[in-house]
Parts: C-alpha cells; structure tokens; sequence
C-alpha cells in the first residue's frame, strides 16, 4: 500500500468533517515516511503506528481518555446550558 496516499485520504477527510479528536493510524507499506510527514505538518492530532497491535493498545487507551474527559465535563457542567441560572438549584 502506497501509505502517503493514504494519510492524504485521511487529512482530506479529517478536513472535510473537521475532525478535533485524535486517532490512531496504522500505517504500513511503501511511502511510510512520507505519510509520516504529511500527517505530522497537517497539524491533526494522529499517532501513527506501523504495528497493529500497538495501534490497537494506544486507540484504546485513547478512547479511555476521551470518555474520561466527556464524564468530567459532565460532572462539571450538571445543569442543560440553556436552564437560566435563576432556574438552578
């Protein structure tokens, strides 16, 4: 697999859908280091790995992360942002 071409889909995509979570990318075939590069000027937050299971290991450690960071926010926002503070307790 040609992988600068596919970090190009990946960065084209993330622009589209202006993506603000990171992500794990496993990438392995020719090209690497020039994905590499691509990836790294776009200015996404992208961890490439080029072995699957290490790939997995940090994806998941990073969706630990990200639903962490969504319960505390919960936790410090308890009330819908649109009650009036009269209304709260």
């Amino acid at each position: 697999m040609r992988c600068d071409v596919i970090a190009a889909g990946i960065l084209s995509a993330a622009k589209q859908i202006g993506m603000k979570k990171p992500i794990v990318i496993r990438l392995q075939g020719t090209n690497v280091d020039e994905a590499q590069k691509l990836i790294q000027a776009s200015g996404f937050r992208m961890i490439v790995e080029d072995e699957l299971g290490e790939a997995a290991t940090k994806a998941v450690a990073i969706a630990n992360i990200v639903k962490q960071a969504g319960e505390l926010e919960s936790a410090l926002h308890p009330y819908p942002p649109s009650l009036p503070p009269s209304l709260m307790p």
